[in-house]
């Protein structure tokens, strides 16, 4: 039985590949599919394409910059995305995270050579100018919802100067549904509203994409393991209390029972449900007057808002 990183890989006589009949390591219940390593890998690029043309996201003329974390999903995406032909650029952002994020630089920097590329490291207070903590008390949300705004300012902000015209980030199916879940439990219409695999580029941002949006938790894993990618395993420290975390818990035990349920719900909102609760956003964006970056309140962003309260 091979030991590939850190995941026993089970070759078991009785569970048969659907494609070739060679010893499966996956049962896919929702497809129907019991897969090979060599067939899951192909239906994982198939399952990544497939949405990429089905969401028109992006072609092979498009410059796309990839946030890599140092986890499963992005890192997978990075080696996805070069074996499907595409022109991407991965991009790590190193949060003041101490031990977690050295260490989350350090997958970030095996996986660029194993793939032989060069990622863009950006240090996020050097970049915003910024101490991550001392901001936090003045945003007085979680830190997980500050990191996230964070993120996306950079993200945004780098691609627009560089040309860029397409970002990318590895949400999966676990990590969208879990948000939907949360969104409704709450009715959270504002993100409820937002909460789609491609949001249009506009004055001032790319377009922005979530190829992944149905590959699961267990797949992208099981995929990073066959691929030999070296990642980040640890959950971030802040992110203890998150909702998400049981959220998902709750999700993939309705999924043991019901195969097939994550996917449906997630893409039933998407393609069908959405559309009948919200029409086109009455939300304007407005530019911010210090950095031009865009703006739902007033004429200041919310990182030059901080910045004129230090």
């Amino acid at each position: 039985m091979p030991v590939v990183g850190r995941l026993i890989i089970k070759k078991q006589n009785h569970m048969k590949c659907s494609i070739c009949k060679e010893n499966a390591v996956i049962n896919l219940k929702r497809h129907n599919l019991k897969l090979c390593e060599k067939h899951f890998k192909e239906h994982i690029l198939h399952q990544t394409e497939r949405v990429i043309k089905h969401f028109n996201m992006f072609k092979k003329n498009d410059n796309i910059l990839l946030a890599v974390s140092g986890g499963k999903d992005s890192l997978g995406l990075w080696l996805i995305l070069k074996e499907l032909g595409f022109s991407v650029k991965a991009l790590h952002i190193i949060m003041p995270f101490k031990e977690y994020s050295e260490k989350s630089l350090e997958k970030v920097k095996n996986c660029a050579l194993k793939l032989n590329d060069e990622p863009i490291i950006i240090e996020a207070n050097k970049y915003l100018e910024i101490d991550f903590f001392k901001a936090l008390k003045i945003y007085k949300k979680p830190i997980c919802s500050f990191c996230g705004k964070v993120k996306r300012y950079i993200l945004s902000t780098y691609a627009n100067k560089n040309s860029y015209n397409i970002i990318s980030t590895g949400h999966n199916l676990d990590d969208e549904t879990a948000f939907l879940l949360g969104n409704i439990l709450h009715w959270h219409t504002e993100y409820l509203e937002k909460q789609n695999p491609v949001l249009e580029s506009n004055k001032f941002m790319p377009k922005k994409v979530k190829p992944l949006i149905r590959i699961t938790d267990e797949e992208m894993k099981l995929f990073a393991e066959i691929s030999k990618i070296d990642y980040i395993e640890e959950r971030c420290p802040y992110s203890k209390h998150a909702k998400s975390i049981f959220y998902k818990k709750i999700l993939s035990e309705i999924e043991a029972y019901m195969p097939g349920t994550k996917a449906f719900f997630y893409l039933q909102y998407i393609e069908n449900i959405k559309g009948m609760l919200f029409s086109k956003s009455s939300e304007e964006l407005k530019e911010c007057r210090i950095c031009h970056y865009q703006t739902y309140n007033d004429d200041l962003c919310f990182l030059c808002r901080i910045k004129s309260k230090y």
